[in-house]
């Protein structure tokens, strides 16, 4: 359920305009434990070689501080689908998370990776 709605682009929109990357990465911060203590590294965006007529495309991955049973953690994958309308907003999809299965397979997880967020 949840890759398939990551697939179809559930969306968020938002208001106002900041980049794509610090937009995927409040999307990203609204699924977390604590919001506020959001910290990120190696986020990047991956532009898709797909262009449509209306919309540009790509992925916004990268890591971020996860915490477990209210416990700081460790780092973990995620993966926000990004595309840009004719008027310049971007739209998110939800966030897509390489929470040790919990979401998805590791595997699963893994492959998406691979073909969205490689160079």
């Amino acid at each position: 359920m949840v890759l398939f709605a990551f697939v179809l682009g559930m969306s968020v929109n938002l208001n106002f305009k900041p980049s794509v990357i610090d937009g995927a990465k409040l999307a990203v911060s609204n699924f977390m434990y604590l919001p506020q203590a959001s910290e990120f590294r190696e986020v990047k965006l991956y532009v898709s070689r797909t262009k449509t007529v209306h919309k540009e495309v790509g992925n916004v991955c990268g890591e971020v501080y996860a915490f477990k049973n209210d416990v700081p953690y460790k780092y973990k994958r995620f993966i926000v689908q990004a595309a840009k309308d004719n008027k310049g907003n971007y739209i998110y999809s939800f966030p897509l998370f390489d929470f040790e299965g919990e979401m998805i397979s590791e595997e699963e997880f893994q492959k998406i990776w691979e073909q969205r967020c490689a160079e």
